[in-house]
């Protein structure tokens, strides 16, 4: 690094004594941005395929109008009032969800026959094919990258140009849930016709490593009209950050990139715990006149491994505390709304998780903008397969990756330098060669090629494999990602095999053993569970696990893979409430769970196959009717020595929890409906903190909690609202068998989208306004109808008191 810090500082040097560039501080605020246009809203859509459907004078006034980002296999199959299917082709692994071919179809607005026009993707599942007035202009097969399509050549000059999108999700493509269609934002871009080129320009910090000083590398692509350089033409970079002055240099362009280095005195240092965010605004000038106008965000923040020190942001160690996640947002299929996406990184980060690893592809650009202001780490991941399919998935990636690969980690790459929340790339997953030589070969031929893209941050991989059959393939990665492989950890070390390593994927029932790991060995630099967020998909791995010959997932109507230390609502379930004590968060301190006497969901698991992705079927709950004068089993978890458990004001006992006892207490309790309370003490006795469940009563009410503080009415913005059973006494209802089926009625200025309650094992539609309670819980997204005015939600059921729930959307 020191060589590196130094060669930098002579090039700088160099550059500035040859006149190459100006730096000069500047008060003046530079020329806004011409912002792109989401064009989200007013596109049609109909399911089915006909050719015809790409003419531009095709009459699409019978399609329906949807706003994008739009998942149509989290709607309601026609003529059903349910997204699933027990016919489905996928069966569990997309979650019993069914694809098939659907066309979008939107008008453009006014073309200047002087402009280039250029349509950027965020994402589309998949196999898409995009036509320009009846031309086919591009296409893309796989789903996760974003990619672009110069409409230029296609386009006619003023009104009437048509952009139509074919969206193939064939079957047997991937062992999750996926969505399908245009599921993520589509933004247009009007560029002159010598303009900076989207996805072109790269900020990275070259050395600093915390101190008051840093050094930023920033590369810029032009885009020359006919390759001809217009005389006098420059490059001006501004870089700020909230409450300071701006600095500003001018570059005479002398092709088409523009290399810049540059320090940053007194550098706001991203990290987690204070995510700065700087602006690098770009302008293409000819004298006075402004070209074109670039802004790119960015963190200034450097990422080393070491294996005597581990992990290091901006040079002080960090141990990951990760999570793998899916792409899907549950109830709105994997439509990735930006609130929403902000929404999964906010509780994320409030469970006391600081990093995830994006299993098994690339994340939208919504969760990356969301991950750089609020602080999480991203290990972001390019693919689950190579030359070699995974089981029969006959069409996932490995169908096209000789042809696709380049060409996707190049954008895979371009999309998302500038993202500081990014400190890994991920090359794959388990991939099936990775014992044999071409899964080494490959290995090398996409290590060496990303490096080319980005050589700022670490390459690693998910391999679920070690030892010294796992040599050749680990050797051309920076850092290893095992999933499941904690018994090589040090072996690998000790035989040189990985110097630097951590749990890509983990058991959640074992994470005091793997975070011992990470505790005792710098090497290890942490811990991602599988899965930390439910997710669609894989249905019931989380409740049956697999069964011998992976042949035991559970059947129809399974949806979720339950296996989530967090719900797919976004709420912890058990295994998130022991990460609280295991990591000391401050969070939650002490937590009490209910052994279900029988199975709380079918079929009963098979006793004969013990699978660590399942988790014990305890609760948060002390209602169990009939089960009076019974010995239920109660755990508890407590970052304090001692625990004392009480069952309506008597002591029922006393426990030491504490690393010797893996911080967990477990009692005998016979049941007596009343109040169970855990008691976390010191050592000298006193009470540090207290949990309490208290048994329930007959649902009665429902408590209606909005989520966000605005909804804009821009015909787009989403609002969550949590909804909760309550009886008499405004106690939380969470037997089962008090769920009640609840109508949720919405008028004014928004529409209800989806409805969800995490029933892993529920067909139920998401779109009709009817649906039973899970454990006493529901969630309703609503979406602005474009309109400002006043939001009024309703919330009814058989034996319930109507609740009401009244905003404004602005």
């Amino acid at each position: 690094m020191k060589t590196q810090h130094a060669r930098w500082l002579v090039v700088l040097a160099i550059l500035t004594l040859c006149g190459f560039t100006q730096c000069h501080s500047d008060e003046s605020t530079p020329t806004p941005a011409i912002e792109p246009e989401h064009i989200n809203l007013g596109w049609r859509f109909i399911r089915g395929d006909n050719p015809d459907y790409k003419q531009t004078d095709f009459n699409d006034g019978t399609w329906r109008t949807v706003s994008l980002p739009h998942d149509w296999s989290i709607e309601d199959i026609p003529g059903t009032q349910s997204p699933f299917s027990a016919e489905a082709s996928d069966a569990y692994n997309t979650g019993y969800a069914v694809g098939g071919i659907g066309w979008y179809r939107k008008s453009l607005p006014h073309t200047d026959p002087a402009k280039q026009y250029l349509l950027e993707f965020d994402g589309v599942y998949m196999n898409a094919t995009v036509y320009v007035n009846g031309q086919e202009a591009a296409q893309h097969y796989y789903g996760y990258t974003g990619f672009q399509v110069d409409l230029t050549p296609f386009l006619q000059a003023g009104e009437g140009n048509v952009v139509a999108v074919r969206v193939h999700n064939n079957e047997k493509n991937s062992r999750w849930y996926s969505g399908s269609g245009i599921y993520r934002e589509v933004t247009l871009h009007e560029l002159p016709a010598t303009h900076i080129v989207r996805w072109g320009t790269s900020v990275v910090t070259s050395s600093g490593n915390g101190g008051d000083s840093a050094t930023l590398s920033i590369s810029t692509k032009l885009n020359l009209a006919g390759g001809d350089i217009p005389t006098g033409l420059e490059l001006e970079q501004t870089i700020a950050v909230d409450g300071e002055k701006p600095v500003v240099w001018r570059t005479l362009v002398s092709g088409n990139s523009v290399q810049r280095v540059t320090p940053v005195a007194n550098p706001h240092w991203w990290q987690p715990s204070s995510p700065v965010l700087y602006t690098l605004t770009q302008r293409l000038l000819k004298g006075d006149q402004v070209i074109d106008t670039l802004v790119t965000q960015f963190g200034i923040r450097t990422v080393e491994l070491s294996s005597t020190q581990g992990f290091l942001l901006n040079g002080t160690p960090l141990l990951l505390k990760g999570m793998n996640i899916h792409h899907d947002n549950y109830l709105l299929g994997a439509a990735a709304h930006p609130k929403a996406e902000r929404r999964k990184v906010r509780l994320i980060l409030e469970a006391g998780y600081n990093a995830v690893r994006s299993a098994h592809n690339p994340p939208s650009s919504a969760f990356l903008q969301a991950a750089d202001e609020l602080g999480l780490l991203v290990i972001s991941e390019a693919f689950d397969a190579w030359n070699t399919r995974k089981w029969d998935n006959r069409n996932d990636y490995s169908s096209v990756f000789k042809r696709d690969w380049q060409r996707d980690l190049t954008d895979f790459v371009a999309r998302d330098i500038n993202h500081p929340s990014i400190i890994m790339w991920s090359l794959g997953n388990e991939i099936p060669e990775q014992g044999e030589k071409l899964g080494a070969d490959t290995a090398k031929q996409l290590a060496d090629y990303l490096r080319t893209l980005d050589s700022s941050r670490p390459l690693t991989v998910g391999a679920n494999m070690s030892g010294e059959h796992a040599r050749a393939y680990l050797s051309a990665f920076d850092v290893s990602g095992y999933n499941y492989e904690p018994d090589n950890y040090v072996h690998d070390f000790e035989a040189g095999i990985s110097a630097v390593m951590y749990g890509s994927e983990t058991y959640s029932k074992d994470a005091f053993d793997y975070w011992e790991l990470v505790e005792a060995h710098p090497f290890v630099i942490g811990d991602f569970v599988w899965t930390g967020w439910d997710y669609l998909g894989e249905a019931s791995i989380g409740w049956t696990g697999y069964a011998p010959e992976w042949a035991g997932l559970a059947p129809f109507p399974w949806t979720l893979a339950y296996t989530g230390e967090i719900d797919v609502l976004g709420q912890w379930r058990p295994a998130a409430y022991y990460r609280q004590v295991l990591w000391n968060t401050g969070n939650q301190g002490i937590s009490a769970f209910v052994q279900s006497p029988s199975p709380s969901l079918s079929p009963t698991p098979d006793p004969t196959w013990y699978d660590y992705w399942t988790y014990p079927d305890i609760h948060p709950s002390w209602s169990w009717p009939g089960q009076e004068g019974q010995s239920l089993a109660v755990t508890v978890y407590s970052v304090y020595p001692i625990v004392e458990l009480w069952l309506n004001g008597t002591r029922i006992n006393t426990a030491a929890t504490g690393k010797a006892n893996q911080f967990t207490a477990e009692f005998s309790v016979t049941y007596a409906p009343g109040t169970l309370v855990a008691k976390g003490l010191d050592m000298e006795g006193n009470v540090q903190e207290e949990w309490q469940l208290t048994t329930a009563g007959t649902a009665q009410s429902v408590d209606i909690v909005r989520e966000d503080t605005e909804l804009m009415a821009d015909g787009s913005d989403i609002n969550y609202l949590a909804m909760q059973l309550l009886d008499e006494a405004g106690n939380p209802v969470y037997r089962w068998e008090q769920d009640k089926t609840v109508t949720v009625t919405v008028e004014g200025a928004a529409k209800l989208i989806a409805l969800g309650n995490a029933n892993p094992q529920s067909a139920e539609s998401f779109q009709q306004s009817s649906r039973h309670t899970f454990r006493g819980k529901l969630m309703a997204v609503v979406q602005s109808t474009g309109d400002a005015g006043e939001v009024k939600i309703t919330v009814t059921g058989q034996g319930l008191k109507p609740a009401h729930l009244v905003f404004t959307a602005k």
